[in-house]
């Protein structure tokens, strides 16, 4: 599942409609409500985390209300861990916790289509590298050019949505 989208289910609404943004632009998405799994498990935990490792990028939409959510932080931090490509949807006019800044911060549904461009361009040269290297690389996986890749995501659309 390439893009997980992390949310409180007060802010189902926003992530629903990301995740429609992004289905249409046929990039592969993970909603929990969507999976018959988590509703059925005694170890959302386990679910969680190991639907973040089967992602390459998550985006947490954040309100005010993802104050009382203790699952959006906690897949923030697992994404972390991983290298994963991470983003904010802000969904309150209100600020944001200062660690969020460290990533790019998305606050309009035009941002949206940026962090499309900017995953359709990491894909294709990461196609393009599995194709030239004799040697297959993961540029989605742990290890040593995951967090260069990541940090190249993560400038690259700061980029654009500074532009804006």
């Amino acid at each position: 599942m390439p893009v997980f989208i992390s949310y409180r289910h007060t802010d189902r609404t926003k992530a629903f409609d990301i995740q429609r943004r992004l289905e249409r632009a046929e990039i592969e998405t993970y909603l929990d409500v969507l999976d018959p799994e988590s509703k059925s498990t005694d170890d959302i935990t386990e679910v969680i985390t190991r639907n973040i490792r089967h992602c390459t990028h998550l985006i947490a939409v954040v309100s005010d209300n993802t104050q009382q959510s203790w699952r959006v932080p906690f897949e923030i931090g697992e994404a972390t861990m991983v290298a994963k490509r991470i983003s904010t949807f802000k969904n309150t006019s209100g600020s944001l916790p200062e660690y969020l800044e460290k990533w790019p911060v998305m606050s309009r549904m035009d941002h949206v289509d940026f962090f499309i461009r900017a995953y359709r361009s990491e894909t294709m040269v990461a196609r393009n590298r599995m194709l030239t290297d004799s040697v297959s690389t993961e540029s989605f996986s742990e290890g040593g050019s995951a967090h260069r890749e990541s940090k190249q995501f993560h400038d690259s659309l700061k980029r654009s949505i500074r532009m804006s």
